[in-house]
């Protein structure tokens, strides 16, 4: 019988100057990707971080609003009024008219 030969051929691999280019380009590209996705992460980081501070600012301001409210009531007012001395007039009081 014949021996049956198997042809295999030895290329050998060499970087050729389009070769360069394109695995450049290509680890560019990588590069590219991998900043804007920190780059997108520090972006949503930084969105959630000031929506958390906006509900917390919220809700001082209607901890500061119910405060004020409190404060402008008549009753607290006497109340405040009355430790310095100053109490509500008993009568009414008389306007005296500008005179021109």
């Amino acid at each position: 019988m014949a021996a049956t030969k198997k042809s295999t051929s030895n290329k050998e691999i060499t970087l050729t100057a389009e070769w360069i280019y394109y695995l450049g380009f290509l680890f560019a590209l990588a590069l590219l990707y991998i900043y804007l996705t920190h780059r997108t992460d520090n972006f949503v980081r930084d969105i959630e971080t000031a929506k958390k501070n906006l509900i917390e600012l919220r809700a001082e301001n209607i901890t500061l609003k119910a405060e004020i409210m409190k404060n402008r009531s008549r009753a607290n007012l006497e109340e405040r009024l009355s430790d310095q001395g100053v109490k509500e007039p008993n009568r009414p009081i008389n306007l005296i008219p500008n005179a021109k």
